[in-house]
């Protein structure tokens, strides 16, 4: 089982850009940071190539449009924490820069760097494309796709994690339960076996799934012997699995990259898929989590 820090003091960061999936970030961030008892930071990168903006905001030139933007933007932003969250500790930044850089600053000392997945301008857009890999390659913090802000009221309090075995898939299962035990919820853990592999070896054989994620969860089950915890080994493609699973989730859990069904899911179509139509938030522990030698033992990863 991992050793990993819950330092409280570490805010949630999230990015903002005046979108309305922006928002929907900014709401779901305030809500994990009440759950936590932890401050929120909500930054702001305003570079004016990126930037749609009303005409009459350029005839007042740069500094003073752009700026009166940009404050106008985190103030929507933070009326949104504020009501989702009253009691928070927030914080604000406004920066003259690009959204991936001041993202990936701000990870050294954040819990979260949370994201919302469409939009306009650098920060949702970038989800779109190569920005969204470059942000999960060098985020220090687990990073959060936020598409739903359905209250963890309204739906059932499941929090999906894949495991593959992979460090970054142990570091995955250390922050699913860790969450599934803060919302009084369940765990699901899942294992996915490639169509290919399972007709190899034959779809009904699940013995080695199983082997694997009861080494995954053997550990937790002893930190949190009340907690529900299902372990599930499923045949077909992860990106799909995951998605079905994601319906009635509260939360899905999954590493940037391991070994297994899902190797490289955050550089191809398995990442455009997840991203678009999973149902529920999705945190991705980042490379940037672990230390050097990788091994999830010593994992930096807030929970």
């Amino acid at each position: 089982m991992s050793t990993v820090s819950t330092d409280s003091a570490l805010p949630i960061v999230v990015g903002i850009d005046g979108s309305q999936g922006a928002l929907d970030a900014v709401a779901w961030a305030a809500s994990e940071a009440a759950l936590r008892n932890a401050p929120l930071r909500i930054v702001h990168a305003y570079c004016w190539p990126l930037l749609h903006i009303p005409a009459t905001m350029w005839r007042m030139g740069p500094d003073r449009g752009l700026r009166a933007h940009a404050d106008a933007i985190v103030a929507d932003a933070v009326t949104t924490a504020r009501t989702t969250a009253p009691a928070i500790e927030v914080t604000t930044m406004i920066e003259t820069d690009f959204p991936l850089p001041l993202l990936v600053g701000q990870s050294s000392c954040a819990s979260y760097v949370v994201v919302g997945t469409s939009g306009r301008g650098a920060v949702t857009g970038a989800l779109a494309g190569s920005l969204a890999v470059e942000l999960v390659a060098r985020s220090r913090a687990p990073v959060v796709v936020v598409r739903s802000t359905t209250s963890p009221e309204h739906v059932e309090r499941t929090v999906v994690v894949g495991v593959d075995g992979s460090p970054l898939g142990s570091a995955a299962v250390e922050v699913g339960v860790e969450e599934a035990a803060r919302r009084r919820g369940r765990v699901l853990a899942a294992h996915v076996v490639r169509h290919s592999l399972a007709t190899r070896f034959g779809a009904t054989d699940t013995s080695a799934g199983l082997r694997l994620l009861d080494q995954a969860l053997a550990g937790w089950r002893r930190k949190y012997p009340e907690l529900p915890i299902e372990e599930r080994v499923l045949s077909g493609h992860a990106a799909g699995e995951l998605i079905d699973l994601s319906t009635h989730a509260t939360l899905l859990v999954v590493g940037a990259r391991g070994r297994g069904g899902f190797t490289g899911m955050l550089l191809g179509s398995v990442s455009q898929t997840l991203l678009y139509q999973a149902q529920c938030p999705v945190v991705i522990i980042t490379q940037g989590c672990l230390p050097l030698g990788g091994s999830a033992t010593t994992a930096q990863v807030v929970s």
